[in-house]
């Protein structure tokens, strides 16, 4: 991930500008691991679509974190803990102790909120839902895992990745019938998924898994899931959709959030 740090961001409680009520929220809580093992000293921060860092601050030794962030929506929100992520880590973290990061995609920011956050060596990556007018009352989600063990093999070969890149102004050209693959993600019969919309668990109706489009002469794998609709509703003018993640062969896990805004009608 190209990560722009920004030295001036205060730490825990932080922010970069001075906020009033009226225009800001609070958003704190604590990130672990799936062991519920505090990340102390992880980087929690919210981007615009370059993936610049609006926002950073970080964990206490508890795991704990709190920002005053501007209220809006934000292309992500992202936790990584720099000292064992694998593009930053110190030379002697051996690979097993590598993790890599947590995502919350379009994150909207109009309320105090209170958000625990997990991580381990799985990374719900590009985290989209969607449903399909005039089709079936189900919800469509688009996720790339990310395996470290398997990015680590990856990597070994010399491979360069574009990932948490601006990719914007690239000229693509149609896929090649000899395009490679590149897996980062486990494929189906080892991947276990869960999904909950709005704090309630659905189910998975279908599992489907793609080839995305890296370049003319190369492709990955993802994730196309179908899953049914919660029975309860909220009041929030939005969903949130959570995603885990778990590659049964090398048992890494990880979660995910995408925020998506409910429908609304001109009457």
């Amino acid at each position: 991930m190209k990560l722009k740090c920004i030295f001036a961001a205060l730490l825990l409680g932080g922010n970069l500008f001075a906020q009033t009520p009226a225009d800001s929220v609070t958003i704190q809580g604590t990130v672990t691991d799936f062991n519920g093992v505090p990340a102390k000293g992880c980087t929690v921060m919210w981007q615009d679509p370059s993936f610049n860092d609006v926002i950073q601050v970080l964990t206490d030794s508890r795991g704990r974190y709190s920002a005053r962030i501007p209220k809006g929506k934000y292309q992500s929100m992202a936790a990584c803990p720099m000292d064992v992520y694998p593009h930053t880590a110190k030379a002697d973290v051996p690979d097993a102790d590598q993790r890599l990061e947590f995502w919350a995609w379009d994150f909207i920011a109009d309320r105090d909120t209170t958000l625990d956050i997990r991580f381990h060596r799985m990374e719900v990556y590009g985290l989209r839902a969607f449903h399909i007018p005039g089709g079936m009352p189900t919800y469509q989600i688009f996720v790339r895992p990310m395996s470290l063990t398997r990015f680590q093999q990856i990597m070994k070969q010399g491979y360069n990745a574009k990932h948490g890149e601006d990719l914007s102004g690239i000229q693509q050209e149609t896929s090649r019938k000899d395009a490679q693959g590149v897996f980062t993600a486990p494929h189906t019969d080892r991947l276990r998924v869960t999904v909950w919309i709005d704090g309630e668990e659905v189910p998975v109706l279908m599992k489907q898994e793609i080839k995305e489009y890296y370049g003319a002469d190369e492709y990955g794998n993802a994730y196309l899931l179908t899953v049914d609709r919660p029975k309860h509703t909220t009041d929030l003018p939005y969903h949130v959709f959570k995603v885990e993640l778990e590659d049964m062969e090398y048992g890494e896990r990880g979660e995910g959030l995408y925020y998506m805004e409910k429908d609304s009608y001109v009457k």
